[in-house]
């Protein structure tokens, strides 16, 4: 239970929540590619079956190229901009993890015992806060990956567990006293 314990416990959470959102940034571009492709398919096929007036191969042709050159534009744009944003979360986690590896590094140098046991005392008491943190991140980073591969369509949707309810406990209406006034 040292201050050693609590930075790596807070850098895991660190890398566990950049992970997590990683892996929702991922969900997110492939559920967006997804949806232009479906769209995409969809609008060409709504071209290909039907005889619009005033529509002939040629037009349906120049709107079917003009609507692959947006798709086309969309996708890239959400790749480099997904793209940014993950370089983002990378260079906060480095810099966060350098920073907790920076002030633990000092506060290993503390040599007066008065610091020390206060510094001991302090990791004693924020261990379990570091416990449960590292906890909550792993289920974070798993349940990021479960909506990754659900939006992939890589597994077939499992069902999501519902937390238990706790039993209700009726509601007991206490006797209330009443204090009669004294007529003066």
């Amino acid at each position: 239970m040292s201050t050693q314990t609590i930075s790596v416990a807070a850098i895991h959470v660190v890398g566990q929540y950049n992970d997590a959102g990683k892996t929702l940034v991922s969900a997110y571009r492939t559920g967006a590619h997804r949806l232009l492709g479906g769209a995409a398919s969809r609008y060409s096929a709504f071209l290909g079956e039907r005889e619009l007036p005033m529509v002939n191969e040629d037009v349906k042709a120049r709107l079917l190229a003009a609507q692959d050159k947006v798709t086309g534009f969309l996708s890239s744009r959400l790749d480099i901009d997904t793209s940014r944003v993950v370089n983002l979360m990378d260079r906060i986690a480095t810099n966060t993890t350098s920073g907790i590896e920076s002030i633990a590094n000092v506060v290993a140098r503390v040599e007066a015992p008065l610091g020390a046991s206060v510094v001991e005392t302090l990791s004693r008491v924020n261990q379990p806060i570091a416990d449960v943190s590292v906890k909550i991140a792993d289920k974070i980073a798993a349940g990021a990956k479960q909506i990754e591969s659900r939006v992939a369509g890589t597994t077939a949707a499992a069902p999501v567990a519902k937390a238990a309810k706790a039993k209700a406990k009726t509601a007991t209406r206490r006797a209330v006293r009443t204090v009669a006034s004294k007529a003066a």
